[in-house]
């Protein structure tokens, strides 16, 4: 019963996500876009939230397998080091490959 309220909490607010940002689109712009509205929509917005998504799942998952490893309920990825190792992959792959784009 609780997990329906998350799958709903996580609708309404992934919805509430891709209208939100520098540029107003709102929802009512859906049904008669602008090229311009459309390009945010499809090169910013969605790949934001789509990325979002995927590192909110990812994390869990890390989590839910550390658990289970270390047979400890409460290891989860920032007290066993996995979110500070993220960010260390990050920075030296920023400062390796300087000139990659962002995908």
């Amino acid at each position: 019963m609780k997990k329906r309220y998350l799958v709903i909490a996580l609708i309404v607010l992934s919805c509430c996500s891709v209208f939100i940002g520098a540029k107003n689109v709102s929802p009512l712009d859906l049904f008669h876009l602008t090229e311009d509205q459309a390009h945010i929509l499809l090169v910013s917005r969605l790949p934001r939230l789509i990325s979002i998504i995927i590192a909110g799942v990812s994390m869990s998952v890390i989590g839910l397998i550390m658990q289970q490893l270390s047979r400890n309920k409460f290891v989860s990825p920032t007290t066993a080091g996995t979110e500070d190792s993220a960010r260390f992959g990050i920075l030296v792959a920023m400062i390796m490959f300087t000139t990659a784009s962002p995908l």
